[in-house]
């Protein structure tokens, strides 16, 4: 295996690969899981759910968004013509560490990415296979997190189309301690399906996609009980994204 240092600007198969990085998360969540608690539901709101779906996908927190950012940046790399040397079938990793501090949100992550280079029969890289694990924590002006993230990403498109596509999994798991309503504090399981993300290869921009999750919360301390909710989201041009929960739609800023 390669390395190489590199500083980022700052599912199906997929699915299986997050499942297996999360199996003892699920195995602790199904432990402390109560769903007929009586009075208890009410201390786990659809609120609580989008707070941490919102973490689990912003840049700051090293979301899913930076997940995307990361990608993009590699394409970039190896969709050059002048790129020297031969990296076809190659793996390659890097380790970063990122801090931020902004007036509504503080994080502080490190996270790992290993990624092998596909090409085509005139060896050139067509696409590229990655995975990154990152674990922190982050706090908003709604929720404290501790947590960690793993995912499974195809990047294709490198040469041909306007588009880069990236399809895969994402996972996340963790405690967060929700700072609004009823204070709950919780543990989560979230797991995402990403579907055609394209991403215009001059502006960097998401044009369309879509994704699909499950996400589990489990009361902590002296209460119990759990809730699962699923759902969908649709990547909106300009950064945007659409939450649906129960039927519910919600419009954040993710990238």
């Amino acid at each position: 295996m390669k390395t190489l240092f590199v500083h980022f600007s700052l599912r199906s198969p997929y699915t299986f690969a997050i499942a297996l990085l999360f199996a003892a998360g699920a195995l602790l969540t199904s432990c402390n899981k109560n769903d007929d608690e009586p009075g208890q539901e009410n201390l786990i709101t659809e609120d609580d759910a989008l707070d941490v779906i919102e973490g689990a996908m912003i840049v700051p927190s090293e979301g899913l968004g930076a997940e995307v950012e990361s990608a993009i940046y590699l394409a970039d790399e190896y969709a050059e013509k002048t790129i020297t040397g031969n990296p076809c079938g190659e793996t390659f990793d890097s380790t970063t560490m990122r801090s931020v501090n902004y007036p509504n949100l503080t994080a502080s992550y490190t996270s790992t990415w290993e990624w092998t280079v596909i090409c085509n029969n005139a060896n050139i890289p067509s696409a590229l296979d990655l995975s990154r694990t990152a674990a922190g924590t982050y706090e908003t002006a709604r929720l404290l997190s501790d947590d960690s993230a793993g995912s499974t990403l195809n990047v294709s498109n490198l040469i041909l189309g306007d588009n880069y596509v990236i399809n895969g999994g994402y996972g996340r798991q963790g405690s967060q301690e929700s700072k609004v309503r009823n204070h709950s504090a919780f543990s989560s399981l979230l797991t995402v399906d990403v579907t055609d993300l394209n991403v215009d290869k001059g502006t960097h921009s998401i044009q369309s996609g879509a994704a699909t999750f499950t996400l589990t919360l489990t009361l902590s301390g002296p209460q119990s009980g759990s809730q699962t909710f699923e759902g969908s989201i649709v990547f909106n041009g300009g950064g945007s994204a659409t939450i649906t929960i129960n039927g519910n739609s919600y419009t954040v800023d993710w990238f």
